[in-house]
């Protein structure tokens, strides 16, 4: 005959747990910690959903608008950016990689947006937000601050796809409270764990994935958010003077970003529940979806890329709202300059100290 044996640990230290049939409770072995059976049927069931996710994040198929006529497509020869503009800009430096020669333009097709919001920010805007990053940035090169190199500073309509969806979810959590106390002989601490289980729904409008290639995630992520009251249906018109970036990142591939994202803001949002608590962990999590519906808008960007030293250095503005986000290289012959100062001044210290040392010996 087969015996199946179910061990029981205990959620603070780990240890066996063994039936106390004094107190009708299961006891710890080791910190004496009590659980009764509701209690351990939910660590146990919370044990088993941690080890397989039920995550489901189902989509709508989404229906492609219709065509754009008259936009004109620049590729670079150099990266292979590919930039759209309407008829009236006419290209002259790749705000990708800082290549001075645009490709002859091709006119092409390109997916209507739904919506736009159009730049508030201008490229006066833009520059003094630069000269205010720049400040106190003693080891910048020279050419960062130089006018010129900010007259490069280049507003873009970066493609987003915006995802709506409602999120049902169940979770549970490890939450913990430490009391220490000290008696003659010793410091302790005590650390209590608690099965937390939260469940509810959630609705999410306009989770934002950039569609482009060419601009880098983080960047794009790090001047969010948009104030989404901007937002108007799109018209090309709004593109006068600016270069818009056609999306080379579908929906399918923008998928993940965005199920990432309503993921980790559900578990963020039912964490933020659970106050007064030391930690909380995620243990286990249900997420689903539904009703789902997404959107193509074209938000405003202000990109200035340079290349110092091989290597590129690119400044992103949020057009609507000025958060501003962006990398620094150092000037190696400032830096050298920089130390050999520090160094002197450490060395003449040093000297004075030892003068000092040595007339008091005397």
């Amino acid at each position: 005959m087969d015996n199946d044996i179910q061990g029981y640990k205990c959620l603070c230290c780990g240890s066996p747990l063994v039936w106390n049939a004094e107190g009708q409770i299961w006891k710890c072995t080791s910190c004496d910690n009590t659980y009764n059976y509701e209690t351990l049927m939910a660590a146990a069931q919370s044990e088993q959903a941690a080890a397989q996710q039920t995550d489901q994040i189902n989509w709508n198929e989404y229906q492609v608008s219709d065509m754009i006529n008259n936009m004109v497509s620049y590729t670079c020869p150099s990266c292979g950016g590919e930039i759209v503009v309407d008829g009236t800009v006419a290209a002259s430096r790749c705000p990708y990689c800082d290549n001075v020669a645009i490709m002859q333009p091709q006119v092409t097709g390109m997916i209507r947006p739904d919506y736009i919001i159009p730049f508030r920010m201008t490229k006066e805007d833009a520059k003094a937000a630069l000269r205010k990053f720049y400040e106190g940035k003693k080891l910048l090169p020279d050419r960062f601050s130089e006018e010129n190199h900010m007259d490069e500073i280049t507003g873009i309509y970066v493609p987003f796809w915006l995802f709506d969806c409602d999120a049902s979810a169940n979770l549970t959590f490890d939450a913990t409270t430490v009391t220490r106390w000290r008696d003659s002989a010793y410091d302790n601490t005590k650390i209590d764990h608690y099965l937390l289980q939260r469940g509810g729904t959630l609705s999410f409008r306009k989770v934002p994935v950039d569609g482009s290639t060419r601009m880098e995630d983080s960047f794009m992520d790090a001047i969010e958010p948009y104030d989404y009251s901007g937002l108007v249906p799109f018209d090309q018109a709004y593109l006068s003077g600016f270069v818009a970036n056609k999306p080379d990142v579908d929906v399918k591939n923008s998928l993940p970003r965005a199920t990432d994202r309503v993921i980790n803001s559900t578990v963020a949002a039912f964490s933020a529940t659970a106050g007064g608590y030391a930690s909380v962990t995620p243990k286990s999590r249900s997420v689903q979806t539904y009703q789902s519906s997404i959107k193509y808008a074209m938000l405003p960007v202000w990109l200035l890329t340079t290349r110092y030293m091989d290597k590129v250095y690119t400044f992103a503005m949020n057009g609507q709202t000025g958060k501003l986000v962006g990398t620094l290289p150092v000037d190696e012959g400032k830096y050298k300059r920089q130390m050999y100062k520090i160094a002197g001044i450490v060395a003449g210290i040093a000297i004075v100290l030892t003068a000092l040392i040595g007339g008091v010996f005397k």
